[in-house]
């Protein structure tokens, strides 16, 4: 069994990202000194449904792109369900935290965004029963 290389290098881009929305939220905390539970600006909530949204479905996306190149699944559908998941993830992130703070504001990247990511882990998921079709009756 081989090192999962293409779903480690996707990982670290991932974990670099939550880094960014992580900080994202910290500045805008420290920015307004808004406590945990206090009512919070737009910007505030925006950072933090791009950075909960972010974690909320990552994990199992990863977490399958590993098992799928683990069992040897086609190196480039395992590259390219990542590259859309991460395309898909700085689109809805641009969206939350730039687009819908635009007057007006402006929702085309956060649906672009969710489709890329949502495709991307359907397929991943649709994958793992295909392959193991694949390899016992093909």
């Amino acid at each position: 069994m081989a090192i999962p290389v293409i779903s480690l290098l996707i990982a670290s881009v991932l974990g670099a990202m939550q880094l960014v929305l992580t900080y994202q939220v910290i500045k805008r905390r420290r920015q307004e000194q808004a406590a945990t539970g206090a009512p919070v600006s737009s910007d505030l909530e925006r950072a933090i449904r791009a950075h909960g949204n972010f974690t909320e479905v990552t994990p199992i996306f990863l977490i399958l792109l590993i098992l799928l190149e683990m069992v040897d699944s086609y190196l480039w559908w395992v590259s390219g369900l990542g590259v859309a998941f991460i395309l898909g993830r700085i689109l809805h992130a641009r969206s939350l935290l730039v687009d819908e703070a635009a007057e007006p504001p402006r929702f085309t990247n956060r649906v672009r965004g969710m489709m890329l990511t949502l495709t991307s882990l359907a397929l991943a998921v649709i994958s793992a029963p295909v392959w193991l079709a694949w390899s016992v009756f093909g």
